[in-house]
């Protein structure tokens, strides 16, 4: 295995080059299928198409949710999630998960420049008090609309496929706006999500080597508590079967928004996050936004 790092421009990074090259690692693995791209024009006709839908405007709703920080102009995407600004401030689009999947990351440049680059751009922050509005970096957290025309720039890209949902527990805000999107983007077949790799994984499917950021669906076969941890189980052998691991803090936090943990068997969940392996493959919650409760299958 092999892992490569993409090249960025050291004059406009410098301290923060290798804070980029880590977020952007490329694992490559010898044998692996190789997607063909589609035809340009229908990427060009998808995308389009996507950018019309009012679904990713920028609501009143959302503007009340978060809080305008101020307006800036874009001048240059440093990759695909991290933007120069005419003050010379970097801002990194928060919400996102963007693999760099072969040449994605360049894709995903190639799509923020064209259609938001060069316009003013609203910049909004989280307004709750556990909120990170920066990154160790520095680097401003935002969600970005172009101050024209309303588009969401997070919006524009998950409606694209150029990116699916990454929730974080310092920043759980529009949560449920990006979800519709997103699976809009994932029934239509979208970007990434005509990659298997990146589709969402069956519960019973997980192998002991799969690791990395995730979506999984499946139906909660049994749900066991031990040392006030709680364990989702996906398959009939918790040793190796696919779980999901709730802390004593979050069992907490589920129920103070009145869901019961413990009575999930038998439920349908999707969840996101990193998987690991002990006693087979799993995902721990730190957040009640990894999960999405579902009646049926999507």
């Amino acid at each position: 295995m092999m892992v490569s790092v993409n090249t960025i421009e050291t004059s406009l990074f410098n301290k923060h080059i290798f804070a980029q090259g880590l977020q952007h690692a490329t694992i490559e693995q010898s044998g692996e299928k190789i997607i063909a791209d589609e035809n340009e024009q229908d990427v060009k006709n998808h995308e389009k198409s996507a950018l019309e839908n009012t679904a990713i405007l920028f609501t009143d709703a959302d503007m009340r949710e978060a809080k305008h920080l101020r307006t800036v102009h874009f001048t240059k995407a440093i990759d695909s999630q991290r933007l120069l600004t005419s003050d010379g401030d970097i801002v990194y689009l928060e919400g996102l998960f963007i693999p760099d999947n072969k040449d994605n990351d360049i894709k995903t440049q190639k799509f923020i420049t064209e259609h938001f680059l060069e316009k003013d751009i609203d910049l909004y922050v989280c307004k709750e008090s556990k909120c990170k509005n920066t990154d160790r970096y520095g680097h401003m957290r935002v969600h970005a609309v172009a101050r024209k025309d309303k588009i969401w720039l997070q919006g524009a890209l998950i409606a694209t496929g150029h990116a699916q949902i990454r929730t974080r527990s310092d920043w759980p805000i529009l949560i449920s706006r990006m979800q519709a999107i997103e699976s809009a983007a994932r029934k239509s077949d979208m970007g990434l999500w005509k990659q298997a790799a990146l589709s969402i994984m069956d519960a019973l499917k997980i192998s002991d080597e799969q690791r990395g950021f995730h979506i999984v669906e499946g139906v909660v076969r049994s749900v066991a508590m031990h040392k006030n941890i709680v364990y989702l189980n996906f398959g009939d052998d918790w040793r190796k079967d696919f779980t999901v691991v709730v802390p004593s803090t979050m069992r907490r936090a589920f129920s103070k928004n009145g869901i019961d943990i413990m009575g999930k068997g038998g439920k349908r969940l999707r969840v996101r996050g990193w998987i690991d392996e002990y006693n087979g493959p799993f995902i721990e919650i730190d957040h009640l936004e990894q999960i999405e409760w579902l009646e049926t299958a999507n």
